[in-house]
């Protein structure tokens, strides 16, 4: 009986790898077809269409990308927490884990610009999608480029825009939350923009860092109370609060997506 039972769950894994085998495949198809066909597509369509019906055109299909990529991949997405108005100026401030953290923003969040690595930019289309909502990249080697990029962010929120900041600067190996890097939420404080805490379990269990192979089925994200700065007396005191509310946000998270409830 033990033998059957061994040969069993031999069996068992070597389905789940070779499932996983096939949706990692789907999963590279997949984002060439959707990202450099249809993406070229929409992008042509946006043009047509003119500036402002154009832009909402492209934000909108933006959105169901980011949707659509975990339902295309079997990945059941668990929501805690409810987003304030987009309407409302504010930086959403998130931690790392997976490159599928941009695709569960963009889809969960809106299609909002991000504070990231200048190293984007090597990757076609998905930089011209970053652009395109209006992103800034920094190169942290760059001085004077990246004094020059934070002033834009700061343009632009006086103008209205949402940006998304990931503090930890990598995606974590295990999930765990990093420790925030000093001075990560400087524009926020100094501007007195609200930030949404943004947390995010499972997505290095369903992509994990530094690998392409699909291996998990469920992911989480969590919207905390919005944040305001002004309530603060320094970057570190604000970093550090913003820093423990994702923490939690984390291991409700953990126990909502392992369990698989229903209720968060």
């Amino acid at each position: 009986m033990e033998k059957i039972n061994s040969s069993y769950r031999k069996s068992e894994n070597i389905f789940v790898k070779l499932f996983n085998v096939l949706r990692s495949l789907w999963l590279l198809v997949g984002a060439f077809l959707y990202i450099f066909v249809y993406g070229s597509i929409v992008l042509l369509i946006g043009w047509i269409l003119g500036k402002e019906k154009g832009r909402k055109f492209v934000l909108k299909q933006v959105e169901i990308f980011g949707r659509l990529a975990f339902k295309l991949l079997g990945v059941k997405v668990f929501v805690c927490g409810k987003k304030p108005d987009v309407n409302s100026n504010y930086i959403v401030v998130s931690n790392h884990q997976s490159i599928l953290d941009i695709p569960l923003i963009i889809g969960y969040v809106g299609p909002t610009p991000f504070i990231a690595k200048k190293e984007l930019e090597k990757f076609p289309m998905v930089n011209v999608y970053l652009k395109y909502l209006g992103s800034e990249l920094i190169d942290r080697r760059n001085v004077r480029q990246t004094a020059k990029a934070i002033r834009e962010v700061m343009r632009k929120l006086n103008e209205g825009y949402h940006f998304v900041i990931f503090p930890e600067g990598t995606r974590s190996p295990n999930g765990e939350v990093l420790p925030f890097k000093p001075r990560s939420l400087e524009i926020a404080f100094k501007a007195k923009v609200p930030i949404l805490p943004v947390s995010i379990w499972g997505n290095h269990l369903v992509i994990p860092k530094h690998k392409l192979i699909v291996s998990g089925n469920k992911t989480g994200i969590m919207f905390g109370e919005v944040v305001y700065p002004e309530n603060f007396k320094s970057e570190e005191e604000l970093r550090a609060y913003v820093e423990n509310v994702i923490r939690q946000g984390v291991e409700k998270l953990k126990e909502v997506v392992e369990n698989e409830k229903s209720v968060c």
